[in-house]
């Protein structure tokens, strides 16, 4: 697992949630062509195949946007690392070893995970803001994570050494270390400072 020595800033819940239900948004327009004559169906011919329950109370019309809908999250996913609700929102799905996730990780997240994720109220869900990185169900079952494409930007000080002096670089202030052993801290005031380079 990665541990938080590295530089990730992990996308938090509402984040994650407005990217989701802008794709859904994305989806419901794409998906509209097909769905009015679905709908078209269902008043007209209610015993025609299409529209009449299959497999509980899902239909093959049903089951076939579930498809599409799965579809288009598992292969942006894994080509990608983002869908484009994601990429409005500067997120990507990264595997939380550090290695590339494998295409049965995503299509496990994206199906079954999510699924897990939704049969409790959401909880799969919810839990994800309460987690250090903001892991959901989905997640932990695939062991992916979502982090923003940019990183944290960290600064340590520095010590360099030329000509018998170091120069410490700390913070915006400058400590000039002379060869005498004398220690002269500069920090954006004028003045001589001797052996300086």
């Amino acid at each position: 697992m990665q541990d938080n020595t590295d530089n990730l800033v992990y996308a938090g819940f509402f984040v994650r949630l407005a990217a989701y239900l802008t794709d859904m948004a994305i989806i419901s327009v794409v998906l509209l062509a097909v769905r009015l004559p679905v709908w078209f169906t269902r008043i007209f011919d209610a015993q025609n195949i299409l529209v009449k329950d299959l497999v509980f109370e899902y239909s093959l019309a049903d089951i076939l946007f579930y498809v599409l809908t799965a579809t288009y999250f598992v292969l942006l996913t894994y080509f990608t690392g983002s869908t484009i609700g994601k990429k409005l929102f500067n997120i990507k799905v990264i595997c939380a070893e550090k290695r590339h996730f494998t295409f049965f990780e995503i299509l496990f997240r994206e199906t079954f995970g999510r699924f897990l994720s939704k049969v409790i109220i959401y909880i799969g869900y919810i839990i994800a803001g309460a987690d250090r990185q903001k892991r959901g169900l989905h997640d932990w079952l695939s062991d992916t994570c979502v982090v923003y494409c940019h990183e944290k930007k960290v600064y340590n000080s520095q010590t360099i050494s030329y000509n018998n002096q170091s120069r410490n670089y700390n913070n915006g202030s400058l400590n000039y270390n002379n060869p005498d052993g004398s220690n002269v801290m500069h920090n954006g005031e004028t003045g001589n400072i001797k052996n300086s380079l």
